[in-house]
């Protein structure tokens, strides 16, 4: 049976929504800006803000590396579940990295549910952009009696991005707590999203290095009728159990990424004038599933004043993919901004590859809290790591890795509003696939064995008012392109940055959050002493920053006028590091006013991103780019029954 229109399917959510309970105001408000508790990264609900996301923190991605904590415990997706089963999504480094035990280099993705509340509680949200992208939500939390609450929630998006791109895509998910007893809580979840007529976006690969010539925004730079589409799935199981001072947890998720079809849309030796050869890689069914889950036994002693805490963990993930047996479809010589050529006939696909990772670790740690006087935390681990790689037309090859990690950290008041925290972390991460403009394109990269320290102060500004300064050091392998266009090991790399971020009220009408990063990534290999590879890692910039202002003027009940500025530094695009992606500041200006709908609360929100339109390239490898994000209006209105 065909599916409806999509302007019905949105129709009918909407119909949904409206139909449930009698309820509470829940969701119709959230504001990343009021959730988030510093500068570093904070995302809740349909909004994202700071200056980090989970596949950038530092300059790496912590999903990809295995840095991903769902309600605390070791989480491994094959993709992040979407954003209407998350409550919040922070990013932790530094000092806020150290609530968790054995935190990881890079940092860590503190992903919170959404769990449904006392009362029957039910929101809509319907949205709209200037670039076509279309949203309508619908979320209701339901209490069922003998401690048993239920938050489930559904959405449909008409998706369109700067590219031209665009794809339908619907999701579906919910959450169930029960409350056994006072000592005992489990939580399922589950979540389904499908990606259909997904355009596959271009991907530019300049013959020089040098960013490519101006790309018209809106224009889908590809041939019509071939689409990826996309299956993705997260189930899981959490229980809680405190008696006394034991504290026992657990997760077991898994996470799953299938793709129907994958198509990835390349225009190589793109010159000056924009000619170039259009490639399209198009690969048949492949998977990614996860299975990853933690056990950890907590012990705290009372001592006085000091509390000691004794945690005991174990983690496991086993991480199976099935990919590869690509087309190669030659559309032969094109122009950039120009209708793409007919599609010819696609040939037949080639046998896949299949990879199989397995981790389990082990760990220890000890954690004193001394109030007013020091907290302290030490921890060590035993992993072992085995990937079995199994390629359609050679021998199974296998890699393995046991090491001992430790980890260390401390946070010292100085004064009653200025402390002092410092740490030390090793890791052994997962470092993902080669992506897909690779001539080893999905190929699995190998293991990366990371090191990160850190320092810094924080201080209590005035009130809740707070100014975080921050430097690290953080040490992994660098993968990048080579000469051929292999995805490979080029070397390590080593990245000194200052970390800051300002949080809070500047007064009793005007919030500020502000965050700021300012370093060098340098390679360090053979081929960057004989002069073959430059010294700058490709595609980290020396510094980035934003700056987000929310004022309630006295004028004006229920107004909030908000204003941003974001800027990054000039980025290394090629390995030699002669070409440069120029540096690009964007403003963003917006208002949020609350009001009733029929005795409902409601708020309507219009926001005006990148407001002068600012063009500008994202370096995506050595030689390898796409384009910047232009000027986009939304409006959006999410009422709360």
């Amino acid at each position: 049976m065909p599916m409806p229109p999509l302007s019905v399917r949105l129709a009918l959510l909407v119909a949904a929504g409206l139909i449930a309970a009698p309820v509470l105001a829940q969701r119709a408000a959230e504001n990343a800006l009021q959730a988030a508790d510093d500068g570093f990264g904070t995302a809740i609900g349909r909004e994202s803000i700071g200056l980090y996301s989970a596949d950038d923190i530092r300059g790496f991605s912590a999903v990809d590396a295995g840095n991903v904590r769902l309600e605390g415990l070791y989480f491994d997706p094959a993709s992040l579940p979407p954003s209407l089963l998350r409550g919040t999504t922070s990013i932790r480094v530094g000092l806020a990295a150290q609530g968790f035990a054995f935190p990881a280099p890079t940092g860590v993705v503190d992903i919170r549910l959404r769990h449904a509340g006392t009362r029957p509680a039910a929101t809509l949200f319907l949205s709209a952009d200037s670039f076509g992208f279309i949203t309508g939500e619908a979320t209701w939390d339901q209490p069922l009696g003998s401690g048993i609450g239920l938050a489930v929630g559904a959405g449909a998006y008409r998706e369109a991005y700067p590219n031209g791109t665009t794809d339908q895509t619907y999701t579906a998910n919910a959450t169930l707590d029960w409350q056994i007893s006072r000592r005992l809580k489990l939580t399922a979840l589950a979540s389904a999203t499908m990606v259909r007529a997904a355009e596959p976006p271009p991907v530019y690969l300049t013959a020089d290095g040098q960013p490519p010539p101006r790309v018209d925004r809106g224009r889908f730079q590809g041939p019509d009728g071939l689409f990826n589409s996309r299956d993705r799935r997260t189930l899981g199981l959490i229980g809680d159990w405190q008696a006394g001072p034991w504290h026992l947890q657990a997760g077991l998720f898994h996470s799953k990424s299938d793709a129907p079809r994958t198509v990835a849309n390349l225009y190589l030796d793109v010159t000056t004038t924009g000619a170039a050869q259009q490639l399209l890689v198009v690969d048949p069914a492949g998977r990614n599933r996860v299975t990853s889950g933690e056990l950890r036994l907590d012990r705290s002693i009372t001592d006085g004043p000091r509390t000691h805490m004794i945690t005991l963990s174990a983690r496991w993930r086993d991480r199976q993919r099935q990919f590869g047996g690509s087309a190669l479809v030659d559309l032969g010589s094109v122009q950039l901004n120009q209708p793409a050529p007919p599609l010819p006939a696609l040939p037949g696909f080639g046998p896949r590859d299949d990879d199989r990772i397995r981790q389990a670790t082990v760990g220890l740690a000890y954690e004193l809290r001394w109030p007013g006087i020091a907290n302290l935390s030490l921890g060590l681990q035993k992993t072992r790591y085995r990937k079995q790689a199994t390629p359609a037309a050679s021998p199974p090859a296998t890699e393995r890795a046991s090491p001992w990690l430790v980890t260390a950290a401390a946070a010292i008041p100085i004064t009653q509003r200025l402390g002092s925290y410092a740490s030390f972390a090793q890791g052994l991460e997962d470092s993902g696939a080669a992506p897909g403009s690779a001539s080893n394109r999905n190929q699995p990269l190998p293991a990366s064995a990371t090191r990160q320290i850190d320092a810094g102060l924080r201080w209590q500004v005035a009130g809740p008012l707070a100014l975080v300064a921050g430097v690290f050091e953080l040490s992994r392998p660098y993968f990048q392109f080579d000469a051929t266009g292999r995805f490979s090991r080029l070397g390590d790399t080593r990245s000194r940055g200052l970390e800051l971020s300002l949080s809070g009220p500047l007064s009793p009408r005007l919030d500020i959050l502000a965050g700021a990063v300012i370093g060098r990534t340098s390679v360090v290999s053979a081929a960057v002493r004989d002069g073959l590879v430059g010294s700058r890692a490709v595609g980290r910039p020396d510094g980035r920053g934003s700056i987000a202002l929310e004022w309630r003027p006295a004028f004006a009940s229920g107004l909030r006028i908000n204003a941003a500025v974001n800027h990054i530094t000039p980025v290394v695009a090629s390995n030699d590091n002669k070409a440069r992606a120029p540096a690009r500041t964007t403003i963003d200006l917006g208002l949020r006013q609350a009001l009733k709908i029929a005795a409902a609360p409601a708020q309507l929100r219009l926001v005006v991103t990148n407001i002068a339109n600012q063009y500008g390239v994202e370096v995506l490898g050595s030689g390898v780019y796409d384009i910047s994000a232009g000027r986009a209006a939304q409006l959006s209105l999410g009422v709360d029954f």
